[in-house]
C-alpha cells in the first residue's frame, strides 16, 4: 500500500512538472483579408492557460486594442491612396518554459511604401506569479545597470559590421524594451532611437550567463540550466 502511494505521488509530480515545462499556449484570432490593393495579415495573439483569468484577459485585451488602434490609422490611408497597401503582424514566442514567457509581436504597415511604420509589443510574463516583468524585475538591486550598459557597449564594438550605423552609444532606457531568446537577453530600440528609421528596430543580445550573478534567485535558477 505504501509503495502504491509513493508510485502514485511520483506519477502526479511528474505530470505537474511536465505541464509546467510545456508553458502556456499562444493562440491567434485571424482577421486577415485582402483585395486588389490591400493585404492585411491580422493575426492577434491570445495567451491561454494562465492561472489568473483576469490577468490573462487583460493581456489579451491589450493585444486586441493596440491592433485595432493601429488599424484605425491605416485603413483610411489605404482606402485613399488606391496603391498597394500592407498591414502585417507577426508574433514569436522566444521563450516559454519554467514559468516564464517572452513574447514579441511586430507590426509593419504602410499605405505608401515611403511611409512605412513599425511598432512592437514585447511581453515578458512570469506565468507562475501571473505578472508582467519590466527589465529591473529580473535583477536584484541596481548593480546590473552599469554592468549591462558596459556589456551593450562591448557588444556593439565587437560587431562593427552590424552596429556601425548607430549614432549613439546604446544604454538602458527608461521602460527599456527587451525579450529573452533562451541564451540571450535581447534589448531593442525603436526606429530612429539609435539609427535611421528604415533600419527598423536595433537589437543587441547579451548572453544570459554573463548576467546570472545580478539576477534575482528565481530567475537565475530559470536561466542557469
Amino acid at each position: 500500500m505504501h509503495n502504491f502511494i509513493k508510485i502514485s505521488l511520483a506519477a502526479v509530480c511528474a505530470l505537474l512538472l511536465s505541464a509546467c515545462g510545456n508553458g502556456v499556449k499562444i493562440d491567434t484570432i485571424d482577421n486577415s483579408y485582402s483585395s486588389d490593393t490591400v493585404t492585411a495579415n491580422i493575426k492577434i495573439p491570445q495567451i491561454k492557460g494562465l492561472s489568473s483569468r483576469d490577468f490573462e484577459t487583460s493581456i489579451n485585451d491589450e493585444f486586441s486594442s493596440v491592433t485595432e488602434e493601429l488599424l484605425k490609422k491605416w485603413k483610411p490611408l489605404a482606402a485613399e491612396t488606391g496603391e498597394q497597401s500592407l498591414f502585417d503582424m507577426s508574433t514569436t514566442a522566444h521563450f516559454n518554459r519554467n514559468g516564464l514567457l517572452s513574447l514579441v509581436t511586430d507590426y509593419e504597415y504602410f499605405a505608401r511604401k515611403a511611409h512605412k511604420n513599425s511598432f512592437r509589443i514585447a511581453k515578458n510574463i512570469d506565468t507562475s506569479a501571473c505578472c508582467e516583468l519590466s527589465l529591473s524585475d529580473l535583477f536584484d538591486g541596481d548593480s546590473y545597470i552599469d554592468a549591462l550598459n558596459a556589456m551593450l557597449t562591448d557588444a556593439a564594438r565587437a560587431a562593427p559590421e552590424k552596429y556601425a550605423d548607430l549614432w549613439a552609444k546604446p544604454k538602458i532606457l527608461q521602460n527599456q524594451g527587451f525579450y529573452i531568446d533562451g541564451e540571450n537577453l535581447v534589448l531593442f530600440y525603436p526606429p530612429y532611437e539609435l539609427s535611421y528609421y528604415e533600419r527598423g528596430f536595433v537589437e543587441i543580445p547579451v548572453p544570459l550567463e554573463e548576467l546570472l550573478t545580478y539576477m534575482k534567485p528565481q530567475y537565475r535558477e530559470i536561466f542557469a540550466g
